[in-house]
């Protein structure tokens, strides 16, 4: 294979990655792979990718540029034609896949093996968590200035929901919020909330329980773990895995494996399409 070959190849890859990308960010579907905060890595890549096939497409195939860099090792392109098609090959594969098959959203099948993701609380009645005043011990985690505690995190969506008689969850509050009330249940039982997300049951469930919740992402969908609530009451087993419900009713609480977890307890559950964006993602009001 010629060396003028290898570098249409290259840049062949270099701008399929670019309107796979472009693709991306046209149609929204970026949204389903990363966060908005990672847009400006985005639209970087993006452009550093474009000129770097314009930079391959445009090379020469002189290879005597290389004679004297001074960097130890040849330059030389493989010669063997099947070699160079599969290696070629591992990197068509993935744009050709990319622009031909549609984005797929995770529901229950991925929650099922990422597990129900919630906020780690200690329930040993033997632990006192009450303030001491003895300078001696140790001081609660949330007076600890180290800790980044959901309530140092989210301070203007707390003094809200503190305030509100009806917990409303939204694409911008969904995970502060969620996170908020395993932190500070006792102050949020039997407050009314409303609520969407798709059905997702585990295996021990009894029929009266599902959880409702939306897959929350940070970074990518690499680190992404559902949010949720467990639900609790008559005729759940009506409705199956992935269907996207709007719940409202009261706030109380369940112990589930040791862990006290917000359960509601349903007024009403009217089944919804499921949202354009399906992903709810983690922003943070930091309070130093």
């Amino acid at each position: 294979m010629k060396p003028g070959t290898h570098q249409f190849l290259r840049a062949v890859i270099l701008f399929g990655f670019a309107l796979f990308l472009l693709k991306l960010l046209i149609s929204g579907d970026i949204q389903k792979f990363i966060a908005p905060r990672m847009m400006p890595y985005v639209y970087f890549t993006l452009i550093v990718v474009g000129i770097l096939g314009a930079i391959q497409y445009f090379k020469t195939g002189n290879e005597e540029e290389h004679e004297n860099c001074g960097c130890a090792h040849g330059h030389h392109y493989p010669k063997s034609k099947i070699k160079s098609f599969w290696i070629y090959a591992l990197f068509i594969a993935p744009v050709l896949t990319g622009m031909m098959f549609s984005d797929h959203v995770m529901g229950s099948s991925a929650a099922a093996n990422k597990g129900f993701k919630y906020e780690m609380r200690n329930t040993n009645p033997e632990i006192d968590t009450e303030l001491s005043t003895d300078v001696e011990d140790i001081a609660p985690i949330e007076l600890n200035p180290g800790v980044l505690t959901p309530k140092k995190r989210y301070p203007d969506l707390y003094e809200s929901m503190t305030e509100a008689d009806v917990i409303h969850l939204n694409e911008d509050n969904y995970i502060g919020t969620i996170s908020l009330m395993e932190d500070h249940m006792e102050e949020y039982l039997g407050k009314e909330i409303v609520m969407n997300g798709f059905v997702f049951r585990e295996d021990s469930y009894p029929e009266n329980q599902i959880v409702v919740g939306r897959f929350g992402i940070s970074c990518c969908v690499a680190d992404g773990g559902i949010y949720g609530i467990m639900v609790q009451g008559v005729d759940l087993n009506t409705y199956k895995n992935d269907t996207w419900v709007e719940v409202r009713g009261v706030l109380n609480m369940v112990d589930y494996n040791g862990w006290q977890l917000p359960l509601i307890e349903p007024k009403e559950i009217t089944e919804i399409e499921t949202p354009q964006e399906p992903y709810v993602y983690e922003t943070f009001e930091f309070s130093g």
